[in-house]
């Protein structure tokens, strides 16, 4: 039985082929002063002792080789003190190269994706993974196809990465999208986005100046941060002056916009489009015209560049020019083959950066059928049918299983699949992006619905659906049961809107909405419930100005409701049901709801952390709820159990504002002895 060479020249208790590198279990290596007693003269020892010198100093223990692969682990028979110290389960993001499950594997886990807290007694301190034996060399130009079925198997494995990124790679990255996975990796748009216009400008990275963006225009979309940079805009005043040939070359343009023209270029495209150029910043109706069609924007580039790694706009593209990216894998080469060291394999990749905190990036990632994410240390490219990093070479996997992101790429390719959805999906999509995007951060509360329009104009084109403030009108009853959880108010944030004869407005955020509400603190943000209880039943016909002042029923889907419709014909009156006049609503606010409902004052008490109130609530302990009044509430929906869905409200002008939420049984609400049928206006 062959063993394989133990680096120090001592053979390991092995009984599997050298060529795969999996060893036994449990194979001690030494303890920690042993191993740095080698660290001369020996690679590995001189590796693994690199690694403990950044531990603290008191940490003992000895190092073992796990069962899946070159994994050492210390296990902790000192307490570690510093709290700044993580450990990660990070086994299932471990590769493993067994070729001959090579029509099965199911791939590495991208380096964002697992988040669970490594509870065990011990953690890792190195990863290594073999070089694939067909894997090109480093500073070898192309990529390297193989032919025969073996070359097929030694093509996986590791990879070298390069201070500058490999553009050739990315290239067969592309290449393989389109000529191998088909429809799932590019599907068929909804002909109401296919008939979307086209971005109005691309960056020409050739004769570096903007273009107007023809029909069929094939063009690469940039995902980044503006930050604290100071980004050059295109701007009603420069618009002629950008369109001219060279006319960026000169321009202070911002590294991470710079270097995506760069790259762009090299890999073999043309055209680029990046918000800040692409679209006039100060001409209003453009800048809405482009904001609402974001989701065709992002949805119709070729692939979209995440900027992942930086903090602005000046960052750049670690990789793209040289001495961008620090070159910090290493290489311990045996006569059987060669081990690199792993670059991204804890899972915290970019859940922590700026650019996965904030809201605008949001709506960019899960939009993009392709995306090539640049972190500090490689490149990773994901599609609807695979994914691929530069140090892992997996493109001659058959099969590969789509690796999910843990929100939100998981619900993008699983429902975004541009079919209608059923009602209980569409809520369920609905409720969990909207839920997601409320956690990120953003600079300008004014941005709230602009950052969620191209989710939004998807959600429409995919549904048929038209949406109010945010809401989905299909679902609109059931949009309306949102409430956060923690603290917030209302940001009374004003937005311009352009009316029909092209006329300027600035106008509230209706208080229905939930973009009229923003966290207490904002390091905070509170959670918010997109909708509650998914058998809700439309019970209210809701009608709103439009933009063109004009009064429109909100049309929601119609629901099938229990025979026994006894309760609700009691406060359910069947007259008065009339509207106001045109004159009426043409002159009230864009946003304003109409209809009628069923309201009563009712002693109910405030909970705290949110906008949630228990009507009737019993005697409690002091301080148990944060206030106890006397409160307007409102029939906005019921639940299929007969349990109705209320809104606080207050009252200036007439006009009713939401405060908050309560359920009630309809049993205890017809019981009401103030409770009337009354014209409410929502504002």
């Amino acid at each position: 039985m062959t063993r394989p060479p133990h680096p120090c020249r001592k053979p390991l208790p092995c009984s599997t082929s050298p060529v795969q590198f999996i060893y036994e279990a449990g194979v001690t290596l030494g303890s920690v002063d042993e191993i740095k007693s080698r660290r001369v003269g020996c690679d590995l020892c001189k590796l693994i002792a690199e690694c403990l010198d950044k531990e603290p100093s008191d940490l003992s223990g000895k190092c073992h080789v796990t069962e899946e692969f070159w994994y050492f682990q210390l296990p902790r028979e000192v307490e570690v003190q510093d709290p700044s110290i993580t450990h990660f389960h990070i086994s299932e993001a471990t590769v493993i190269f067994d070729t001959s499950e090579m029509n099965h594997f199911q791939g590495p886990h991208l380096p964002w994706e697992v988040k669970a807290k490594d509870t065990r007694e011990s953690h890792g301190i190195l990863w290594l993974q073999a070089k694939g034996r067909f894997c090109a060399e480093p500073g070898y130009p192309t990529v390297v196809t193989p032919q025969t079925k073996q070359e097929m198997s030694d093509a996986i494995g590791g990879r070298y990465v390069l201070a500058q990124v490999n553009t050739h790679l990315i290239r067969a990255w592309l290449h393989q999208c389109e000529t191998k996975h088909g429809k799932g990796c590019w599907p068929a748009f909804p002909l109401s986005l296919e008939r979307t216009r086209v971005p109005t400008f691309v960056i020409d990275v050739i004769r570096w100046c903007l273009v107007h963006c023809s029909s069929q225009c094939r063009y690469v979309a940039l995902s980044y941060v503006w930050g604290k940079a100071a980004v050059y805009k295109h701007l009603r005043e420069n618009t002629q002056d950008l369109q001219k040939t060279g006319s960026l070359l000169s321009l202070p343009i911002p590294a991470t916009i710079r270097d995506a023209m760069t790259l762009v270029h090299a890999i073999g495209e043309r055209y680029l489009w990046v918000d800040s150029l692409c679209i006039i910043q100060n001409d209003l109706e453009m800048l809405q015209s482009e904001i609402t069609r974001m989701g065709s924007i992002y949805s119709k580039a070729l692939f979209t560049i995440i900027a992942a790694s930086g903090d602005s706009a000046d960052s750049g593209l670690p990789g793209v020019e040289w001495g961008s990216r620090e070159q910090v894998q290493k290489t311990l080469k045996f006569a059987e083959g060669e081990l690199l060291t792993v670059i991204d394999l804890i899972p915290s990749g970019i859940d922590g950066t700026p650019w996965a905190q904030r809201a605008w990036t949001f709506q960019e990632r899960i939009l993009s059928n392709r995306v090539l994410v640049f972190s500090a240390g490689q490149v990773y490219w994901s599609c609807r049918a695979a994914a691929h990093s530069e140090e892992r070479a997996l493109e001659e996997v058959r099969n590969i299983r789509q690796l999910h992101l843990s929100f939100p790429q998981r619900y993008a390719t699983e429902f975004l699949s541009w079919e209608p959805l059923q009602p209980s999906e569409y809520r369920l999509l609905y409720s969990d992006l909207l839920s997601s995007y409320r956690q990120r951060h953003l600079s300008y509360q004014t941005d709230m619905l602009n950052a969620f329009n191209g989710v939004s104009e998807i959600l429409a084109a995919l549904q048929d659906d038209t949406f109010f403030w945010g809401l989905p009108g299909l679902l609109f009853s059931y949009a309306m049961a949102w409430d956060f959880i923690g603290n917030s108010a209302r940001n009374h944030v004003r937005v311009p809107i352009i009316g029909s004869k092209g006329s300027k407005e600035t106008v509230p955020i209706p208080s229905w909405s939930w973009a009229a509400w923003s966290e207490e603190n904002s390091n905070h943000p509170p959670y918010l419930r997109a909708g509650e209880g998914s058998d809700m039943r439309p019970v209210i016909d809701f009608n709103i100005v439009d933009t063109k002042h004009q009064l429109v029923k909100i049309k929601e889907w119609s629901w099938q409701d229990h025979p026994d419709n006894d309760i609700s014909a009691s406060w359910q009156e069947r007259e008065p049901r009339q509207l106001p006049s045109p004159t009426q609503y043409s002159l009230s606010q864009i946003g304003y709801l109409y209809f009628w409902t069923s309201l009563a004052n009712v002693r109910a008490a405030r909970i705290w952390g949110g906008g949630k109130y228990i009507l009737s609530p019993p005697p409690s302990p002091p301080n148990f709820y944060r206030e106890i009044v006397h409160q307007d509430f409102i029939v906005i929906g019921r639940y299929s159990d007969r349990i109705l869905l209320l809104l606080a409200i207050e009252w200036r002008d007439g006009i009713a504002y939401r405060t908050g939420s309560a359920d009630i049984d309809e049993r205890k609400w017809v019981q009401m002895e103030n409770r009337q049928w009354r014209l409410i206006t929502l504002g």
